[in-house]
């Protein structure tokens, strides 16, 4: 990195999208990321994202492939954040990992997906194991059912209508094969693992009534975090999709001030945001309430 990319102030975010969709997931967060002087930009992997996805990949050729992808978008040097949504958020913490010169000051992880444990999961998931040991899981699917990560009735039925097409919709695919679901799984082990020892300023969003993945099991891979350089913010009026459901433009202004106090040039460790960056009234009051 260049001496003078060094000395940037960050205005540059790169997310991830989550499993088998598109960056579509994102697109009700690029006007408000850009009112707030951020510049988004969202890439699509091959063998991960829909109308790409290769049911026989592995979770490791997920990240050889995003990791090609964000160092392709990093090779002019531009200081940048990395994140992404559900599985997305855990690749870009594989990813952070196999860049460690990059100019990437931090990490922004909407709704990770660190555990399927939510109350959102259908009854026969538990029994998963079943069809991996048998090799059948590429036989079976998880479709995407009701609230579709979604607290937003309009969002809601929106999606709904969008589910009889082949496209992907705003919140993904309208199912998933098992097998793919299972290398997620392994996906999220791996970058459970890279958080404990996770140097970088980290934020974390994650709904309080998040559907796939409890929020307990958050806050209980935070506080394992040994660096201190993590925080995790609690959304109050969202499902899973922080990005496009009630609380997306809480989620905007939350990753803004991250980024507004990521300081060029500063050691990681010393100026992670350990304090609160509250940028309206209304996030002030958010965090009264779940603090």
């Amino acid at each position: 990195m260049s001496t003078d990319s060094a000395i940037l102030p960050v205005r540059r975010l790169i997310l991830l999208h989550g499993l088998a969709s598109t960056p579509k997931e994102f697109s009700l967060l690029h006007h408000p990321l850009r009112r707030l002087g951020l510049q988004l930009e969202c890439p699509t992997v091959p063998g991960y994202s829909h109308g790409m996805l290769a049911t026989d990949a592995r979770w490791t050729d997920w990240v050889d492939a995003a990791t090609t992808a964000v160092a392709a978008l990093l090779e002019d040097g531009e200081p940048a954040i990395i994140g992404g949504l559900c599985s997305g958020a855990m690749l870009a913490l594989a990813v952070a990992d196999r860049l460690p010169r990059a100019p990437l000051r931090g990490l922004a992880l909407l709704s990770p997906l660190l555990a399927y444990n939510g109350w959102g999961l259908p009854w026969w998931y538990r029994l998963r194991h079943i069809a991996y040991g048998l090799g059948i899981s590429r036989w079976f699917a998880m479709s995407e059912r009701e609230p579709y990560g979604l607290k937003n009735e309009r969002m809601r039925q929106w999606v709904r209508a969008q589910m009889d097409g082949v496209e992907a919709t705003l919140v993904g695919p309208a199912s998933v094969p098992l097998n793919v679901v299972r290398q997620s799984e392994l996906l999220s082990r791996h970058a459970r693992s890279l958080l404990d020892e996770q140097h970088r300023p980290l934020l974390a969003l994650h709904a309080r009534e998040d559907e796939i993945c409890r929020l307990d099991t958050v806050r209980k891979a935070f506080e394992r975090q040994r660096s201190g350089v993590a925080r995790l913010e609690v959304l109050e009026n969202s499902y899973h999709m922080v990005s496009a459901d009630n609380d997306r433009q809480q989620v905007a202004e939350l990753i803004a001030g991250f980024a507004a106090r990521l300081r060029p040039g500063g050691d990681h460790a010393r100026t992670a945001s350990a304090t609160h960056f509250p940028t309206s009234p209304r996030i002030a009051d958010a965090y009264a309430r779940t603090s």
